[in-house]
């Protein structure tokens, strides 16, 4: 008869509680977002019918546009990121040059910089070169601190890839770009996958930047978007967390289908080099 230890019971019972914790914000966010305000008065932590679906109705008629706007500077974002940080890794993983180990520590120093340091310089760079309430300006200022990691996490799962079917192509006359082109960058879809994923959801999720430098609801994101919802009295909060739920979708979504890549990347990288 196997023995009953309190062990693993204990441990358990600290996951299940742990977990209802983790879902509870969740479960409150999808119910209220169905409901009117007496409703959520008198019925708060409970499903309450009928279901009010034309509360996101109304919350993605207000946020269509900043939705469109935070796919096209995540898109921005993750692309230059990748670009920047594919080729410095590579450079950094195939060349030896003057000054390789300082530069490349100079660049990880941008990883220790708190970015609200670099907050009002990065304003001021940007108003200068007239790019304020622009997409660029929401695409370009996260860029420059991504990179670090991104050109981190490159380097050290190209450091990895075996050297001699790299030689084997030189052999066989293939340039630099090709190599990185048709060999590099098929071997490594794992890491490229994590940095556009860490990326992604640092650019859907940035606040503080957006919020200085654009101004008006032209090219605002979702996240600035959803403290301006508005509706009738007896309706308006249950558009609010509507909205929250949309603009958090895409970022589901991201996560059913890319965390075995994201994990894949991150594992890869830690173990190579």
């Amino acid at each position: 008869m196997r023995k009953l230890t309190i062990g693993p019971l204990a441990n358990q019972l600290i996951l299940f509680v742990l977990l209802l914790l983790t879902l509870m914000p969740f479960y409150m966010l999808l119910i209220t977002s169905l409901k009117y305000q007496d409703q959520i008065i008198h019925q708060f932590w409970v499903p309450s019918f009928p279901f009010h679906l034309d509360n996101y109705v109304e919350a993605f008629r207000q946020t269509a546009r900043s939705i469109g706007n935070s796919i096209l500077i995540s898109a921005g974002i993750i692309g230059s990121v990748l670009l920047n940080s594919t080729l410095a890794g590579y450079s950094f993983a195939r060349f030896e040059f003057f000054g390789k180990k300082l530069l490349y520590y100079l660049i990880l120093c941008l990883m220790m910089v708190p970015a609200f340091l670099l907050l009002i310089p990065q304003f001021m760079l940007f108003k200068q070169l007239g790019l304020l309430n622009t997409y660029w300006a929401q695409i370009f200022g996260p860029m420059a601190g991504a990179s670090a990691l991104g050109t981190m996490l490159t380097r050290t799962f190209f450091e990895g890839i075996s050297r001699s079917l790299l030689e084997a192509a030189e052999l066989e006359g293939a340039g630099e770009l090709r190599i990185f082109w048709q060999f590099i960058l098929p071997l490594s879809r794992p890491v490229i996958s994590t940095v556009a994923i860490i990326n992604a959801l640092n650019g859907w999720n940035n606040y503080i930047w957006p919020l200085v430098v654009t101004s008006g609801d032209k090219v605002k994101p979702v996240i600035l978007a959803l403290s301006n919802i508005k509706g009738p009295m007896d309706q308006v909060q249950g558009i609010q967390f509507a909205g929250y739920v949309i603009a958090a979708l895409p970022l589901l979504l991201l996560f059913i289908f890319a965390t075995k890549s994201f994990i894949s990347g991150i594992t890869s990288g830690a173990v190579k080099g």
